[in-house]
């Protein structure tokens, strides 16, 4: 029997409630022994909580120490930031390993020790362990994914280089597909250890369309443009809203935004709202951590997803729940999520939209309206869906494993 050490410090994000629980189902259904080394704020979490019931007995709880939180602020916060978490590792393993035997170790969000593991060394000793890594973007221009260029690329880079370089790291996933082609050509004598594993996500409570335009006040003859999701500036919001403040937006155009609204998003909202007119009936606005039973409304209700992200070159869990429901996205001109929307067919890009480009945007309704509505339910969406499905994120990952384990035995 395999056994394996899932290290998860933190319950907020969808890491805990999605990526530990995906691994985790899948290395059980093989009859593997699993263990959540966490912390005791982390048990306490709802986010937790729910892993741990959907999981019962069979998922082994054990504690670490809490990571104290970082107060300097810049490099050194990211600095000393990751060396609490290294420390915290470090000892929650060890104090583990005193009564427990242990055949892999696997950080679902190696981030929080990327760039000083390197440096530093392994926190589990020389035993073999992996990760998943969510944000590099070093390699994002040569790849040629538009964004902005970062001062620190070639460093992070060389940080890279040296966590791969570790002996006892001997599996580094990534939801970045380009990244792993990357090593391939600058790293080759280090690309065997990492792989790409599509990212996945999913609605709990899918609904029918009909069904949730009726519970949010929808009619069928709407189009309706939806953002779901914590609000924010950086979500594009400054845009989004300028295409609904158009003098000549069409009447039967409709804005969904559900989530949280943050001090930015609530100014710019408002602001909005106040200016809007008869506008303000063609606008729902949802501030508030929206159900699982909201959240499928949304979904199913909506004709486009709002991905216009500003200066966020990552990749969005939004953008494949959307192809699981069918429906295209409108993205900025940068990032992974671009990236995915154009290579496979996903929606439109903002600028495709435009007539004319701000202070003064003129929109073209009719491409906007057409397009998206062509592409509802399309065979590239579903084929999106179906490749960033949960199933086989934890199958990719836990087969990962496995290869490594079946070396080791013919070693």
């Amino acid at each position: 029997m395999t056994r394996l050490l899932l290290v998860e410090p933190e319950a907020t994000g969808h890491r805990m409630v999605l990526y530990v629980r995906l691994i985790a189902e899948e290395a059980l259904r093989r009859g593997w022994k699993v263990t959540l080394l966490t912390t005791a704020s982390a048990l306490a979490h709802s986010a937790t909580q729910r892993l741990t019931s959907a999981l019962a007995s069979d998922l082994e709880i054990a504690e670490m120490p809490e990571i104290p939180r970082e107060k300097r602020s810049g490099k050194l916060q990211l600095v000393f930031g990751q060396r609490a978490y290294l420390r915290a590792f470090e000892q929650g393993y060890r104090k583990y390993c005193q009564t427990n035997a242990v055949d892999f170790v696997y950080v679902p969000y190696l981030n929080y020790i990327d760039k000083i593991v390197g440096l530093y060394g392994s926190p589990f000793g020389t035993h073999p362990f992996g990760g998943m890594i969510l944000a590099a973007k070093f390699h994002h221009h040569a790849c040629g994914i538009a964004g902005p260029r970062g001062k620190m690329d070639i460093f992070n880079e060389v940080l890279f280089r040296r966590l791969l370089s570790l002996r006892a790291l001997t599996l580094t996933t990534t939801i970045d597909e380009p990244l792993p082609k990357y090593v391939s050509h600058k790293m080759p004598a280090l690309a065997s250890k990492i792989r790409y594993v599509p990212d996945a996500s999913f609605i709990s409570k899918p609904a029918q369309r009909q069904t949730a335009r009726r519970a949010l006040g929808l009619e069928e003859s709407h189009f309706v443009v939806a953002s779901y999701g914590s609000l924010s500036p950086r979500k594009g919001l400054a845009r989004l809203l300028s295409m609904f403040s158009a003098a000549d937006l069409p009447q039967h155009f409709r804005l969904v935004l559900a989530g949280v609204q943050d001090a930015g998003a609530a100014q710019l909202i408002q602001t909005f709202l106040s200016e809007a007119g008869d506008r303000r009936s063609q606008v729902i606005v949802m501030n508030r951590f929206c159900s699982e039973l909201e959240e499928g409304w949304v979904f199913a209700a909506a004709d486009a997803m709002w991905l216009c992200y500003e200066n966020f070159s990552g990749m969005s869990g939004v953008l494949i729940q959307s192809a699981q429901v069918g429906a295209p996205v409108i993205t900025s001109n940068y990032g992974l999520i671009d990236h995915n929307r154009a290579k496979h067919s996903l929606g439109l890009r903002w600028d495709d939209l435009l007539l004319s480009a701000p202070p003064n945007p003129r929109f073209d309704w009719e491409k906007l309206e057409s397009v998206l509505l062509s592409l509802r339910g399309s065979s590239q969406l579903r084929e999106f869906a179906a490749q960033h499905s949960p199933q086989e994120f934890g199958r990719n990952i836990v087969n990962g494993i496995a290869e490594f384990h079946r070396m080791e035995g013919r070693a």
